[in-house]
């Protein structure tokens, strides 16, 4: 007999209450298992925390120990700057000391007795001033004439104001065609509507054209004009252009056979030129030494300076001879590399 019979209870209550006990159990183990597994993710949660707890102690620990050793790189870096400014000094007050004494020894050579000072103004005939005033006058005649940059400009308002009228002729042809279609077929006709689209676009753009076409073509004979004034300037002044270049190649070849002459020869150079240029030229930048030097010796033959002190002589006046006052400054400014 089942257990509940003394509890007067009937057969069917006491499966139900069987199954509810058994559900009871069921829910009690599963419930269990949840929070044991719950138990072992926090667990494993709190050993994560943990872990990077001792990260973050052990990177702060790290970002100190750099943090120091960039402060002592630092201090070591400046001490290091210091002693090389200290360097730097020292080496330019050695350096003065060493130009000191060689200026003085300079001034003995040229004051003993049989020293030879290298002329390198000489000009014999006057063949070098000939050749760089026909250099003048070569660039002086290149002045007038447009840049390139300057005839690409004009070329360009010209090649603008073409193709506008090009492109109006071939709206203009669009219209026409289209109005031929527009004439010779019927409402009906599939080749109308497109015809009509065609007109109605291209008359339009024939409209736009035409007024583009008038902002364009004064700017169009205006450049015209100056190209046409250009050429013929350049057909009158091409024999001038060309014999300037000649003679500067030739004023460069003999200036610059002479001066290696003389760096290479034992006679003292003119003080203008060790004052200006220094006694010889920088390894690192000889061949932009030389051309310095070449532009000097080019400008004293081609004015006859012949001041013994002062590479450039005196200053030009830019209202005389502006082309040799900018000459003069850029020349100037180019000195102070060297000097």
């Amino acid at each position: 007999m089942s257990g509940y019979d003394s509890l007067e209870l009937g057969e069917e209550q006491g499966r139900r209450i069987d199954a509810l006990k058994r559900s009871q159990d069921t829910f009690e183990r599963n419930t269990d298992h949840v929070l044991s597994s719950l138990r072992s993710k926090l667990s494993d949660v709190e050993g994560t925390v943990e872990q990077l707890e001792d990260r973050e102690r052990s990177t702060g620990r790290r970002f100190d120990t750099l943090e120091a050793d960039l402060e002592e790189a630092k201090k070591t870096a400046e001490a290091r700057s210091d002693e090389l400014e200290e360097a730097v000094s020292a080496a330019d007050a050695g350096l003065e000391r060493l130009s000191t004494r060689v200026s003085a020894l300079e001034r003995h050579l040229r004051q003993a007795e049989g020293a030879v000072v290298v002329d390198l103004d000489s000009d014999r005939g006057g063949k070098l001033r000939g050749l760089g005033l026909t250099v003048e006058e070569g660039l002086a005649a290149e002045e007038v004439l447009l840049s390139a940059h300057q005839r690409n400009v004009l070329q360009l308002r010209i090649t603008h104001y073409q193709q506008a009228r090009q492109a109006l002729a071939r709206h203009r042809s669009t219209v026409r065609d289209a109005a031929a279609v527009l004439a010779s077929t019927a409402a009906g006709d599939p080749r109308r509507k497109k015809a009509e689209q065609a007109f109605t676009k291209a008359a339009a753009e024939a409209q736009t054209g035409q007024e583009r076409i008038g902002r364009l073509a004064q700017s169009a004979q205006s450049a015209q004009a100056e190209q046409s004034a250009d050429n013929a300037r350049r057909a009158e002044s091409a024999v001038v252009v060309e014999a300037g270049q000649r003679a500067c190649t030739q004023l460069r070849v003999r200036l610059r056979s002479r001066l290696s002459d003389a760096l290479t020869g034992t006679d003292l150079l003119p003080v203008w030129f060790t004052t200006a240029l220094g006694p010889m030229a920088p390894p690192r930048r000889a061949e932009e030494w030389l051309e310095a030097a070449l532009e000097v010796l080019a400008y004293r033959v081609t004015y006859q300076v012949t001041d013994p002190v002062l590479a450039l002589g005196s200053a030009p006046s830019a209202s005389q001879d502006p082309r040799r006052a900018a000459q003069f400054n850029e020349l100037k400014r180019d000195l102070r590399d060297w000097g």
